[in-house]
């Protein structure tokens, strides 16, 4: 009796002496790989892609679930030219029937970002909708969506991924919309559905009602369908509208206003952009034609130099002044126009170097 019971305590003592070394053994090992984890991740954050990537490799032979360091491998992968490895990296990752929310959810966020290199949109798009499906509020995912949609030209849908995503930032303003229905609308522009494209362009500017780009688009539209008249009329409620960009319609108007045998109203024009941007160059170059074309040549000449004196760098201005000294047979004005751009241009250089900093002492230290 006493014999097995000896026995029995060896045994027992073997067991635990066992079991305590291979706890100590795995402990170590857990340590190490835990070490060479943050020493991958330690990498990443210095820009050591190919360190890290050798250590991950190393971690997710060690431990094959550290989704984390399979995540960052894949990710190191698309980086570096390699989507379809980064794929199937990612890819197997979703056969793992253990996958927390958290995780699944980190696993989509990659396997889209594996499509879009791949140019695969209509994957990346199922990627991110399975996301938005797990995690609803997810923020990153809808901004995702919104990207993707509007690259592939689906900007219905889009628009409505994009109201989701406002609510998710709490913004209340509805002008980011704007952009989708003026996509929308330029697609069925260029289809040369006019009336269907203004319709959108309208809804664009009743979201935005400083979006220029509707505004021009809608005189464009009218413009293409020889309504000049309408045509005149929006651009000119884009100069109402957004005062400071009244001139990206001056060239628009010139055309139209002469085809219907008004360009007289284009000094009116010129004069309302100038009011509100009183050295707007466009609104000024143009009134200087129009003055030198009714003969008055004096007033364009004022104007002229006025610009130039504003704006040196206007080469439209210079040419256009010389050509007037030209015709009066001034050539001491032209001279003195160029001594004139010569004098401003050695200040703006000394101006220049007089703002730059001063790094001689640093040099000499």
């Amino acid at each position: 009796m006493v014999e097995y019971v000896v026995v029995f305590l060896v045994l027992l003592g073997v067991s635990i002496a066992f079991f305590l070394l291979y706890q100590h053994v795995m402990k170590k090992n857990k340590r190490e790989e835990s070490s060479l984890y943050v020493q991958a991740l330690v990498d990443l954050l210095n820009g050591d892609d190919v360190g890290a990537f050798a250590k991950l490799r190393q971690v997710v032979a060690e431990d094959s679930n550290n989704i984390d360091a399979y995540l960052r491998l894949g990710k190191i992968l698309r980086e570096h030219g390699k989507p379809d490895r980064a794929l199937q990296v990612h890819r197997d990752l979703t056969l793992r029937n253990m996958l927390t929310s958290a995780e699944k959810a980190a696993v989509l966020r990659q396997l889209a970002e594996d499509y879009i290199a791949l140019n695969d949109m209509d994957m990346a798009e199922a990627a991110v909708k399975e996301l938005i499906a797990l995690a609803p509020q997810n923020h990153w995912a809808y901004k995702k969506l919104v990207s993707i949609l509007k690259s592939t030209g689906k900007y219905d849908d889009a628009y409505d991924a994009a109201v989701q995503l406002l609510k998710i930032e709490g913004v209340k303003s509805k002008k980011p919309l704007a952009v989708y229905k003026f996509l929308k609308g330029k697609e069925l522009y260029r289809k040369r559905e006019y009336h269907k494209a203004r319709v959108l362009f309208k809804e664009a500017l009743g979201l935005d009602p400083g979006y220029v780009e509707a505004y021009l688009a809608i005189g464009d539209s009218y413009h293409d369908e020889e309504r000049f008249e309408d045509a005149v009329n929006f651009w000119k409620k884009l100069i109402e509208a957004v005062p400071n960009q009244g001139h990206r319609v001056i060239g628009r108007l010139k055309k139209t206003l002469f085809t219907l045998g008004r360009y007289g109203e284009l000094t009116d024009i010129c004069e309302k952009i100038l009011h509100f941007d009183a050295k707007n160059l466009e609104a000024r170059l143009t009134l200087a034609e129009f003055h030198e074309k009714k003969g008055e040549i004096e007033r364009a000449r004022e104007i002229l130099e006025q610009v130039i004196e504003d704006s040196p760098q206007s080469i439209k201005a210079i040419i256009e002044l010389i050509r007037i000294y030209l015709d009066k047979g001034d050539r001491k004005k032209i001279n003195n126009l160029f001594r004139h751009l010569e004098q401003r241009s050695e200040q703006q250089l000394l101006n220049s170097k007089e703002q730059e900093p001063n790094t001689s002492v640093v040099s000499a230290s």
